[in-house]
C-alpha cells in the first residue's frame, strides 16, 4: 500500500486504558533508570552530520584506566629526579642527542639553506620521536616507555645511517663550518641555562592572583603523560577525552616520560628548552636571510639580532609605565590618561624629581612583567599582547608557546623552498629529495594543527605560496614550455603537500569537536595608535629605516627614462592608488552617530591603524617586485607586508565566541611577531652593513635611537625578570626547579579559611606513589584560578569535572556537554545527607577515590560532611588521613 496514505493520511488510532495492575511506583521505577542527563537535541539539519559526544569508548576508557600508573612511569628516588643539577644535564644532553641523530636528515631535506637547517635539528628531532611515539598511541599501541625507546632506536640507527652515507660532506662541513656550529651550541646553551636559572627563581606551578592557566596546563600534561593511547583521558572530564589541541604537550612531554623525569620537575626544564628551540629557529633563519649581505663579518650580529628581537626582548609598556608611574606621581587624582600633553610632560618632570628623591613609582611586583602582555587598555577591548619571552617568563606551558619552535620550523621549510634552485645536473631535481621534503613541511605545518590551531592555517597558506613560488622558479631554470603541464605540475605538488599536512594529523581531526569556526565582524573599540607603536615600536623603527633605505638606493640606481616605462600602466597604477585610499578611508575614519551601537559601518569602522599599516604593506609590495632583487631580500619583505596585514585583519575580523577579541589579537600578534621580528633583523643586517656610507649625522642619530629603542625593549626581561623571580606565594619556598616545592611551606586564604598547602601536598604524594592506573577522583568544584581541582592537577588522575568555564569552552561543539550538571553534582555530593543520593552519584561518575581536606571542609556544609565518618566501611574506607585531610577510597561490594 502507499505508506503516505497509511502513515501521514489516515495513521492508526491506538487508545488506551489504565488497568487495574497499574503500579506508578513501578513506572517511575523503570523510567527513572534511564539516564536523561546526556540526551541529544538535534534539528533534522544537524542530524545529518555525524555528532563527537566526545566521551572514550568503552575499550579505550578500560585501557586508559588500567594504565597510567604514576609510580611505574616516575621514581623520585631515581638520581637524575633527587640531584636536579644530574636531571638538567641528562635532559640537555637527551634533547641536544636528538637533534645530532637527525642532523642528517635536516641537511639532506632542507637544501636551500645555507646552514643545512643545524639549529632547527633539535625540534626536527622532538617532532619525529613525538609523532611516531603519538601516531603508535594513535592506532592503541601503548604509548609507554617501551613504544618510546623503540621509536627512539629506529631514529638514531636511521640517523647513524644516514650519517655514515653523508660522511665526507659531514666532514668537509664540520672543517668549513665548525666556527658556526659552535657558535649555534654556545647560544643554545646561554639562552638553556638563562632561562633554567629563572625557572630556578620561581619555580612555583601556582599563585593565587597571578596563578594564569599553568593549573589546566599541568593537568593535561599529567594526563598525556599518563595516556595510553590517543586521544588522551580528559582528567577534568572523567569518561571524556581531551577535546582541546594537544599534541603540544606530547611535543614537549614524549621524552620526559621514556626518562621518567618526574612532571613537576620537567616542567621547569621543557619552558628553558621551548625558549631555546625558538630562539635558534629565529637565528637559522635569519642566518639563511643574510647570506647576500655585503659585509659578511655582520652575519652573526644580524642572526644574534633575530634571536634577541624573537625570544628576548619585550615590547616598549615598561617606558610606559615608568612616565606613566612619574606622572601618577605628580598629578594626584587627575585623571593622567585624559590628560592634555602639557601636562603630561609637566608631570613627568615633576614625578621624576619625586621618584629619584625616593618616592616609589606605586607599582605592584607583578605589573612589571603583567602589564606589557597588555598593552591594548580594557577601555579598547583589553586583548591580550603577548609576546615570547612574557610566555616563558609567566610560565604557563600554554598551546601558543609550545607551538613556536613548530612554527618557525614551518617557516624555515617554506624559506628553504624558496631559497632552493632546484635544477641539478641535466635539470632534473632529486625526486626521493624532493618527495620527503614535502612530506617534512606537511608533518611541520601539519603539527601545528593539533599544536595550536590558530597558526595552522597562516602558516598553511605560506607554505603552498612558498612551494608554489619554488616550483615556478624550477620551470624557468629548466626551460620548458610546455606552461600547461607546469601549471599541472605546480597544482599537483601544491595539492599533496596540504594533503599530507592533513592526512599526517587524521587521528587528531578524527576525534576533535571544532566548536568555533564563525568568523564575525569585529564591532567594538579598535586599537590607538599610541599602544600600537608601544608593541611594535622597535620592529617598525627597524623596518621603515630599511624600507627607506632600499627604497633611496632603488631611486639612486633607476634613471629617470625608466619611468617611462610605466606609461602604459598609468590606469593601473592610477586605479591601485585610488583603491588603496579608498579602503584606507572606509578603514580608517571613524563617523560614530554617538551612539556606539550604531556607528556609520558603510563610512568608517574607526580603525586608526590603517593610516600606518596599509601605506606600509603597499611600500613593502613595491620594494620586493623589484626586477634584480635577492630572494632572501624579497622574502623577508613580504614576511613585513604579511605580519603587517595580520595586524590590520583583527581590527577588522574576530572568531565567534572571542571574548573581546581576546585571543584573536593573541594569536595572531605572535605570528605578527615571529615575523616581523626576523624581517627586522634582516633590515637591520642591511642597514648596518651599510652604516659607513651614511652622512655622520644620520648615522649618530639612528644609532641613538635604535639604541634607545632596544635598551628600553630589554627593560622587560631585565626588570620583569627580577620582578617575577620575586613574585612568589610565600618568601619560605627554597629555590629549586620542582614546581610542587612551594606547597610545602605556603599557606592560602579562601572561603574564610586558612589552609596548609602542605597537607594537599602529602596527600598528592600519597596518591601518586599508592594508586594503580588511572581511576577517577573527586574533589571540591572551585571558581577558575582558585585552589581547586589540585588533586588531579598534580597527578593527572581524572576528576568528575575541572575547571567549568574551560570545559564548557572545549565540550562547545558536544550537543549536551554536561558541565554545569558535573559542577551541580560535585557540590550537591558534598553537601547531601543523603546516603542514597551519594552512593548514586559514585556509580554514576565511577568514582573510587573520595578527598576530603580543607578546601572541602571550609567550602561545603558540615552535615553533609559527617557522611563520610558515618558510612565508612560501608561505602568507603579511609585509606589515608593526615590532620585535617582524609582521603576515602570506595568499596566496590554494595
Amino acid at each position: 500500500s502507499e505508506e503516505a496514505f497509511t502513515v501521514y493520511d489516515h495513521p492508526k488510532v491506538f487508545i488506551f486504558k489504565k488497568s487495574d495492575a497499574y503500579d506508578s511506583t513501578y513506572v517511575r521505577e523503570v523510567l527513572s533508570a534511564v539516564d536523561l542527563s546526556n540526551v541529544i537535541h538535534l534539528t533534522p539539519k544537524q542530524s545529518s552530520t555525524p555528532v563527537k559526544d566526545l566521551m572514550l569508548t568503552p575499550a579505550r576508557l578500560e585501557e586508559q584506566r588500567n594504565g597510567g600508573t604514576w609510580s611505574q612511569i616516575f621514581n623520585p628516588d631515581a638520581p637524575h629526579n633527587r640531584y636536579q643539577i644530574l636531571g638538567v644535564f641528562l635532559w640537555y644532553f637527551s634533547v641536544g642527542l636528538l637533534g645530532l641523530a637527525v642532523y642528517p636528515l635536516a641537511r639532506y631535506l632542507l637544501p636551500g639553506l645555507a646552514d643545512k637547517g643545524y639549529p632547527l635539528a633539535r625540534t626536527i628531532g622532538l617532532l619525529l620521536l613525538s609523532y611516531l611515539a603519538w601516531l603508535a598511541g594513535s592506532i592503541r599501541i601503548p604509548f609507554t616507555r617501551g613504544t618510546i625507546g623503540v621509536v627512539l632506536l629506529l631514529i638514531l640507527a636511521a640517523g647513524a645511517f644516514l650519517a655514515y652515507r653523508q660522511r665526507d660532506a659531514l666532514r668537509e662541513e664540520w672543517r668549513s663550518n665548525r666556527r658556526y656550529f659552535l657558535m649555534v651550541e654556545g647560544l643554545a646553551l646561554v639562552i638553556f641555562v638563562i632561562a633554567l636559572l629563572i625557572r630556578f627563581g620561581n619555580p612555583d606551578l601556582w599563585h593565587p592572583w597571578k596563578g594564569g592557566e599553568k593549573p589546566m596546563d599541568f593537568s593535561y600534561f599529567n594526563a598525556v603523560l599518563k595516556s595510553t593511547s590517543f586521544p588522551p583521558y580528559d582528567p577534568w572530564f572523567a569518561g571524556g577525552y581531551i577535546n582541546y589541541y594537544y599534541y603540544g604537550f606530547v611535543f614537549v612531554g614524549v621524552l620526559v616520560k621514556f626518562l621518567g623525569i618526574v612532571p613537576a620537575f620537567a616542567y621547569n626544564l621543557i619552558l628553558p628548552t621551548v625558549l631555546t628551540l625558538i630562539a635558534l629557529g629565529a637565528f637559522s633563519i635569519v642566518w639563511n636571510l643574510s647570506e647576500n649581505l655585503p659585509h659578511k663579518k655582520y652575519r652573526f650580529l644580524t642572526s644574534l639580532t633575530g634571536t634577541l628581537g624573537m625570544a628576548v626582548l619585550g615590547n616598549l609598556e615598561i617606558l610606559r609605565m615608568v612616565l606613566r608611574g612619574f606622572q601618577r606621581l605628580a598629578a594626584g587624582e587627575a585623571n593622567i590618561i585624559e590628560a592634555g600633553l602639557f601636562n603630561k610632560i609637566k608631570w613627568t618632570f615633576v614625578g621624576f624629581y619625586k621618584a629619584i628623591g625616593g618616592t616609589s613609582l606605586m607599582l605592584r611586583p607583578d605589573e612589571w612583567y603583567w602589564n606589557p602582555s597588555r598593552v591594548i587598555g580594557a577601555e579598547h577591548g583589553g586583548p591580550i599582547t603577548e609576546f615570547p619571552f612574557f610566555s616563558f617568563l609567566y610560565g604557563d606551558l600554554h598551546a601558543h608557546f609550545i607551538a613556536l619552535p613548530l612554527a618557525l620550523l614551518a617557516l624555515t621549510w617554506s624559506i628553504s623552498l624558496v631559497l632552493k634552485r632546484w635544477a641539478e645536473p641535466k635539470n632534473h631535481p632529486s625526486w626521493p629529495r624532493a618527495i620527503l621534503s614535502l612530506m617534512l613541511g606537511g608533518l611541520a605545518v601539519g603539527a601545528l594543527r593539533p599544536t595550536n590551531t590558530w597558526d595552522f592555517y597562516p602558516y598553511l597558506a605560506l607554505g603552498v605560496l612558498a612551494l608554489g613560488y619554488s616550483l615556478w622558479n624550477w620551470r624557468n631554470e629548466s626551460k620548458t614550455k610546455d606552461n600547461l603541464k607546469w601549471l599541472g605540475f605546480m597544482a599537483g605538488g601544491v595539492i599533496l603537500f596540504v594533503a599530507l599536512a592533513h592526512l599526517f594529523y587524521k587521528p587528531f581531526t578524527h576525534w576533535y569537536g571544532q566548536g568555533y569556526t564563525k568568523i564575525m565582524f569585529w564591532e567594538g573599540s579598535h586599537t590607538p595608535l599610541s599602544d600600537y607603536f608601544t608593541h611594535w615600536g622597535v620592529f617598525l623603527f627597524l623596518v621603515i629605516s630599511w624600507m627607506f633605505y632600499e627604497t633611496i638606493h632603488w631611486m639612486a640606481h633607476t634613471p629617470v627614462s625608466a619611468l617611462r616605462k610605466l606609461k602604459p600602466y598609468r590606469d593601473l597604477i592610477i586605479g591601485i592608488g585610488f583603491s588603496v585610499l579608498v579602503v584606507m578611508a572606509v578603514l580608517g575614519i571613524n563617523l560614530s552617530s554617538g551612539n556606539e551601537e550604531k556607528e556609520f559601518f558603510l563610512l568608517g569602522l574607526g580603525v586608526h591603524i590603517v593610516w600606518v599599516v596599509l601605506p606600509l604593506m603597499v611600500w613593502a609590495g613595491v620594494l620586493l617586485l623589484r626586477r634584480g632583487l635577492p630572494i632572501a631580500k624579497r622574502a623577508a619583505l613580504f614576511l613585513v607586508g604579511t605580519a603587517l596585514a595580520l595586524t590590520l585583519m583583527v581590527e577588522i575580523i574576530v572568531l565567534q565566541g572571542d571574548i573581546g577579541r581576546m585571543n584573536t589579537v593573541f594569536k595572531f600578534y605572535l605570528q605578527a611577531w615571529t615575523m616581523l621580528s626576523i624581517s627586522a633583523a634582516v633590515g637591520f643586517g642591511w642597514l648596518f652593513s651599510t652604516l659607513e656610507r651614511w652622512p655622520r649625522w644620520m648615522r649618530g642619530i639612528w644609532q641613538i635611537g635604535l639604541a634607545c629603542l632596544i635598551g628600553m625593549a630589554a627593560l622587560y626581561p631585565l626588570l620583569g625578570g627580577m620582578a617575577k623571580i620575586e613574585d612568589r606565594m610565600t618568601i619560605d619556598a627554597p629555590h629549586t626547579l620542582d614546581g610542587m616545592e612551594y606547597m610545602r611551606f605556603a599557606e592560602y586564604n579562601d572561603l574564610g579559611t586558612s589552609m596548609a598547602l602542605d597537607q594537599d601536598y602529602q596527600a598528592i604524594r600519597w596518591l601518586q606513589e599508592n594508586v594503580k592506573g588511572s581511576p577517577v577522583i573527586v574533589e571540591a568544584n572551585q571558581v577558575e584560578y582558585h585552589w581547586g581541582t589540585r588533586y588531579t592537577i598534580y597527578t593527572g588522575l581524572p576528576n568528575v569535572v575541572g575547571w567549568n568555564w574551560h570545559q564548557r569552552q572545549q565540550r562547545t561543539s558536544a550537543p549536551n556537554s554536561g558541565v554545569q550538571e558535573r559542577v551541580d553534582a560535585v557540590n550537591d555530593f558534598y553537601n547531601t545527607t543523603d546516603m542514597g543520593k551519594a552512593s548514586d552519584f559514585i556509580k554514576k561518575y565511577d568514582v573510587q577515590y573520595i578527598i576530603l581536606g580543607q578546601l572541602e571542609q571550609a567550602k561545603y556544609d558540615a552535615a553533609g560532611l559527617e557522611k563520610f565518618s558515618a558510612a565508612e566501611g560501608v561505602l568507603w574506607n579511609s585509606v589515608y588521613q593526615d590532620r585535617d585531610t582524609v582521603i576515602y577510597w570506595v568499596l566496590g561490594d554494595w
